[in-house]
């Protein structure tokens, strides 16, 4: 199986990662599409890739911008834990308010809840793990044969996400990142934004983990 990662350098979309996961099968699940420009389609077509699906971390703007524009052009299921489906339709709770814009998606998403295990790809499966603090259904995506963790907002290198936002739910935090700690160490991180990491290093360096 193969990550590629897309970074999106302007200021407006805050450096928001997007990952595409494909398995040997050319099939591919897209996480967090954050930009609604024509990299993504790009990749997929220069790669000969099947989309089946568009996984979302979290319901803020700037990790969904891109999704209505995948939805039309390959009509994808949309998966995203149950707690943030109104992030999804509502420009206040999704942040897009505070850039003056009016983000929506109108498409019913598949609701997903905690230990929800998804078998989209050949090779691995994928466990919702659900870490409510940065908004009230935040989950990081556990692809439980490669050790790789798509974590979103909730964790960062050496970091974590805002509890400060609409729909933040501040006292989850340590309760949620417990959760990550019993992970194996030699899982890979891929945040929702910054540079990769291991659980190793963040047990080490990150004062949000450490004990």
């Amino acid at each position: 199986m193969h990550v590629e990662k897309f970074d999106y350098n302007d200021k407006e979309e805050l450096l928001a990662n997007t990952y595409v996961i494909s398995d040997d099968y050319k099939k591919a699940v897209i996480i967090d599409p954050s930009s609604d420009g024509d990299g993504l389609s790009s990749y997929l077509i220069k790669n000969n890739l099947e989309p089946v699906a568009i996984l979302l971390t979290h319901g803020h703007f700037d990790h969904i911008r891109g999704v209505n524009k995948l939805v039309d052009k390959y009509n994808l299921p949309i998966y995203i834990h149950e707690n943030d489906r109104e992030f999804l339709i509502d420009p206040f709770f999704n942040c897009s308010y505070m850039l003056k814009k009016q983000i929506r998606i109108e498409k019913e998403p598949i609701l997903l809840n905690d230990k929800e295990e998804l078998n989209l790809l050949s090779g691995d499966t994928i466990k919702v793990i659900h870490t409510p603090f940065h908004t009230v259904g935040s989950v990081c995506y556990y692809f439980i044969n490669n050790k790789w963790l798509f974590s979103g907002d909730t964790l960062f290198r050496l970091s974590i996400g805002r509890d400060d936002l609409p729909g933040s739910i501040r006292a989850k935090k340590n309760e949620s990142l417990a959760k990550l700690t019993s992970l194996p160490k030699e899982l890979k991180i891929y945040p929702g934004h910054g540079q990769n990491s291991t659980l190793e290093m963040e047990l080490m360096l990150n004062n949000f983990l450490r004990k």
